[in-house]
């Protein structure tokens, strides 16, 4: 795997892990991907139901087999995600509670420390594909010049992936700090 390809695994992994973040604010990535027992497999909710956004602070799940909305309201309180739920003939409906300032000061935290982790898988990515520079070099399929020139764009490479981290957690931050 190339080292560009794995900094935007990183970059998207990190991304995938802080959208589902609860900001407050009913959005369908805080419950799509709760899983609920139906047909003999646990499936994810976004697969048997669509889920849509009825207000800032409401979400709606129809699903597409009514025989499943038990499972799919038991999937949705078992799932820790702190909302209420409550059956309004064949819809479900999701009431996300507001943040305390004690949650959102949590949420921060967290970010920050998911933050961290995809920095040092950065970091990670970096030494590994520097030491294949310096393998190559020993080698002789790389010359010096070309190493280094490979060794500062790499440099650079990982600058601006970790910028572009620090970005998306500034901005999640700002959601979640936002009343």
């Amino acid at each position: 795997m190339s080292f560009k390809e794995s900094t935007r695994k990183i970059k998207d992994y990190f991304k995938d892990e802080i959208k589902t973040f609860r900001i407050g604010r009913a959005h369908v990535d805080l419950i799509s991907d709760v899983l609920v027992e139906a047909y003999g497999a646990k499936q994810p909710l976004s697969q048997i139901a669509s889920i849509s956004v009825q207000d800032a602070r409401m979400l709606v799940v129809e699903a597409w087999d009514k025989g499943l909305i038990k499972d799919i309201e038991k999937g949705i309180l078992s799932s820790g995600k702190n909302v209420s739920v409550a059956l309004d003939g064949n819809i479900i409906r999701v009431s996300v509670p507001e943040m305390t300032e004690e949650n959102r000061c949590a949420m921060v935290k967290t970010l920050n420390e998911k933050l961290e982790k995809a920095r040092v898988s950065m970091r990670k990515a970096r030494e590994e594909e520097k030491k294949k520079i310096e393998s190559q070099e020993k080698q002789g399929s790389l010359s010096e010049d070309q190493a280094k020139r490979q060794l500062k764009d790499m440099e650079q490479d990982t600058k601006e992936a970790i910028s572009a981290l620090e970005q998306e957690a500034e901005k999640k931050e700002k959601e979640i700090t936002t009343i």
